[in-house]
């Protein structure tokens, strides 16, 4: 007979974090109760806990549009002879 942790090959979390505590509760649980009713949702529940979704990243980041340089309005800046 397989032990509960050979069901499935399984990522490991690193240790002592979240994950990994409640994957280890999992299996204890498992181990306790082997023939319990919830064993089919625990066993479900570890195979989630053991092999979580990857996240797939999208294309490039974003970036913003750079924005041109305002062309300088040279009539604007000559003094209008008229108006003296």
């Amino acid at each position: 007979m397989m032990s509960i942790m050979e069901d499935y090959k399984m990522i490991l979390p690193e240790p002592r974090t979240k994950e990994w505590l409640l994957l280890n509760a999992v299996c204890m649980w498992l181990k306790a109760f082997p023939d319990h009713e919830w064993t089919p949702r625990y066993l479900e529940l570890k195979h989630e806990l053991s092999n979580p979704t990857q996240i797939q990243k999208r294309g490039r980041p974003a970036k913003r549009q750079r924005k041109t340089k305002a062309t300088s309005n040279t009539s604007s800046q000559s003094k209008d002879s008229s108006t003296n």
